[in-house]
């Protein structure tokens, strides 16, 4: 099913690229001369359905091919390479972080009507690039008036978001894990989830022998959180392209936004696939946890 997805999401995607209006060769000062070369190398002469065949037999090899304009003639895969891994390192954050924090305050409220649970619907509310303008605009701020007190020295991160720094690492996985409603549904769904077990029949007869319940119900817990883990995975890849965009972090969501501009088909398609296998990736890891965890799925599978 992995793989069925990913020729899926390839097919797909090319079409639509493909079919757009326009192609890399309207974007160079000199195309006009050089179309009919250029359309030959890129194979840009050959219909569409050539074009999408050719892409997944080459994709199948681990070749996605030759960036067109946003890095002309470097492989995709070098392309790629570093961006992708630092989007993937904040998407992970971003993950670990929401689902800590929306479990936390699924076990403080469990039901009860508290002011904290206000609290986190009007802070997630906002979108991921509202609060990154207001999150970047406030530290600016509060840093320089610090610094022009003589409070502090100028930090080597000052003015956000201009140089790669700790700060705007954290500061994107932060808002993403909070942001666009994020930290509210988890904590939501978390909840009633973990009311869900308090309330079931085990729980009562492991009660009623005297012995601990704590770790019996983290155990099945795991199971809706590892499948809300990979549900939200793809929603925060959405947000990321958005955030890094706003952030100025060269990753692999900013790339495909100035590969969209320039009409680069193979950096975005390689983009996808790889926005595509992470969350692939994530759903298989989530079934893996709960045929490890509820035998009932292990007995079914058999």
């Amino acid at each position: 099913m992995l793989a069925l997805s990913l020729v899926a999401v390839a097919t797909a995607v090319q079409l639509l690229l493909w079919a757009a209006p326009g192609d890399p060769i309207d974007l160079l000062p000199n195309g006009e001369e050089l179309r009919e070369q250029l359309s030959v190398e890129w194979g840009l002469d050959q219909p569409i359905a050539v074009r999408v065949l050719s892409y997944l037999a080459q994709a199948s090899t681990g070749n996605l091919g030759i960036s067109l304009a946003y890095r002309p003639g470097m492989p995709v895969i070098d392309v790629l390479l570093q961006p992708a891994l630092t989007s993937l390192g904040l998407l992970s954050g971003a993950v670990v972080l929401s689902l800590a924090w929306g479990t936390a305050l699924a076990v403080w409220t469990r039901g009860q009507r508290r002011q904290s649970r206000r609290l986190v619907r009007v802070l997630s509310v906002a979108p991921v690039f509202l609060l990154a303008h207001i999150g970047v605009h406030g530290i600016n701020e509060l840093t320089f008036s610090l610094i022009e007190a003589g409070n502090i020295a100028r930090p080597a991160w000052f003015a956000l978001p201009a140089e790669a720094s700790l700060v705007r690492s954290t500061l994107a996985i932060v808002l993403l894990a909070v942001g666009s409603g994020s930290l509210a549904e988890i904590h939501q769904e978390v909840e009633q989830a973990l009311l869900t077990i308090r309330r079931s029949g085990f729980v009562d007869a492991a009660r009623s022998r005297g012995e601990p319940t704590t770790l019996l119900i983290a155990r099945h817990l795991l199971i809706p959180v590892a499948s809300l883990a990979a549900a939200r995975t793809g929603f925060l890849l959405g947000g990321l392209v958005i955030l890094e965009k706003v952030l100025l972090i060269n990753g692999a969501g900013a790339i495909l936004w100035q590969a969209a501009l320039l009409r680069d088909v193979p950096v975005a398609l390689g983009i996808t696939l790889f926005s595509a296998a992470t969350v692939c990736l994530a759903r298989l890891a989530a079934d893996a946890v709960r045929i490890g965890l509820d035998p009932r799925l292990r007995g079914g599978s058999r």
